[in-house]
């Protein structure tokens, strides 16, 4: 058999078939953050057509401190001035890459005693860095404590002062 000709054939009836079967319309677009852009992602008309996650709300004791920490030691970027709000409780905006953190001062409902010591084992905060290295070396240096994932993917866990887990996935 000539294979030039069976592999038209083949997509012709193919598309033919294809083309009788009632499909549902749908609209491709792309998530615009490459952290969690997996592909392209399908909505049904008049569906809620999501864009991602905005930020996360972290809840610590002191903004002060907190900001110290987390641009010092994983060196995010305080925005607060670029989100001006009418908050009644203090809090900071923080940037790292296209993913954003609420630090909020308030009081935590939660007991940090008798958390599990791996942060996946608990509530956290993921978030996609492209190198894995740098953030090692960061908390290696400052001497905070980290555990690997333990599913087999590059990522580590760490917690903040107030005890919060942190995930770091390398994309």
């Amino acid at each position: 058999k000539d294979m030039r000709v069976a592999v038209p054939l083949s997509a012709a009836l193919f598309a033919t078939a294809a083309a009788l079967v009632p499909r549902p319309v749908l609209r491709v677009s792309r998530v615009p953050s490459r952290a969690l852009s997996v592909g392209p992602r399908f909505s049904a008309p008049g569906a809620v057509e999501y864009g991602g996650i905005n930020h996360v709300g972290v809840l610590i004791q002191d903004v002060e401190s907190s900001v110290a920490w987390y641009t010092s030691v994983l060196g995010f970027l305080d925005e607060s001035h670029l989100r001006p709000t009418k908050l009644p409780y203090p809090g900071a905006f923080l940037r790292a890459g296209d993913q954003q953190i609420h630090l909020m001062q308030l009081p935590n409902p939660d007991p940090i005693d008798g958390r599990p010591e791996h942060g996946g084992r608990d509530r956290h905060v993921a978030l996609s860095v492209v190198d894995l290295d740098p953030l090692i070396s960061r908390l290696n240096d400052q001497e905070i404590p980290f555990t690997m994932s333990k599913s087999g993917r590059r990522a580590l866990f760490c917690r903040d002062p107030d005890g919060n887990a942190m995930e770091f996935m390398e994309v």
